[in-house]
């Protein structure tokens, strides 16, 4: 880990979205918050959805991000710990950023000690079992099979597609951003409920995807917080052994 004490995570900020007033923006003010972080950072956890897109052909990567990534090089030259999380709209990371920037990919939740507490930490899509129709498209883009046909196709085409089929796909509901509507109603609450039973020890569950902000006591020693996003809520967390919050960022 890098020389800092403290340990960040932030998801979701859907980089390169057709759906965002001023891409520019958005990514800057991600930029600002990662330079703010820099000199008390020990790991950075990006917990899926950073990119709205992102496939790694053999020697093509989507254009643009440029300042998102020089900033993570910059702190991975500084020690930093790089954290990157697959989520269901960047899904197709294979070693581009390992290589580039010393990111360590994470295509499943893992379970971690961090300054001396059990974190269990995930996009969140993994355990979402509401919607058939979701759990379909998750397989079929996880295929590496599938994956291996789609890389056939010329980036001409391929991204293009895929930049279509979000904002699509976000209209029609299909990667929907349910409202929280309660303890009882959250999926990723339940999961971590169940979880809990056979895993005793987690101190922190962790989730990105879903575009909520929480932060909830299960049990006198276990919380689970939900992340936000960086599209509303410029959202992000902060352990330092001590103390785990949720915060936003004005900078």
């Amino acid at each position: 880990m890098g020389k800092g004490n403290k340990i960040y995570f932030i998801s979701d900020a859907h980089l390169g979205a057709r759906f965002h007033r001023d891409p520019r923006a958005i990514e800057n003010k991600l930029v600002r918050w990662l330079d703010s972080i820099k000199e008390d950072a020990a790991a950075l956890y990006l917990l899926g959805d950073m990119f709205d897109y992102w496939y790694e052909y053999k020697y093509v990567v989507p254009k643009g991000h440029v300042r998102f990534l020089g900033k993570l090089a910059e702190l991975s030259d500084r020690g930093i710990e790089i954290h990157f999380f697959i989520g269901n709209h960047d899904i197709w990371m294979f070693d581009y950023l390992e290589k580039e920037i010393g990111a360590i990919i994470h295509r499943e939740p893992i379970t971690v000690d961090l300054l001396g507490k059990r974190f269990f930490l995930a996009h969140g899509d993994e355990v979402d079992n509401r919607s058939l129709a979701f759990r379909f498209i998750r397989s079929l883009f996880r295929n590496k099979f599938c994956q291996w046909l789609y890389a056939g196709i010329h980036p001409r085409w391929s991204f293009g597609f895929a930049m279509g089929w979000s904002l699509s796909s976000r209209k029609s509901g299909l990667d929907r951003v349910d409202k929280y509507e309660g303890e009882a109603s959250e999926y990723l609450v339940a999961f971590s409920k169940e979880y809990l039973q056979t895993h005793p020890d987690i101190n922190f569950f962790i989730f990105g995807h879903r575009h909520v902000m929480l932060d909830l006591q299960l049990t006198h020693t276990s919380r689970m917080l939900i992340g936000g996003d960086w599209m509303q809520f410029f959202s992000y967390i902060e352990w330092d052994g001590t103390t785990l919050f949720l915060d936003q960022f004005e900078g």
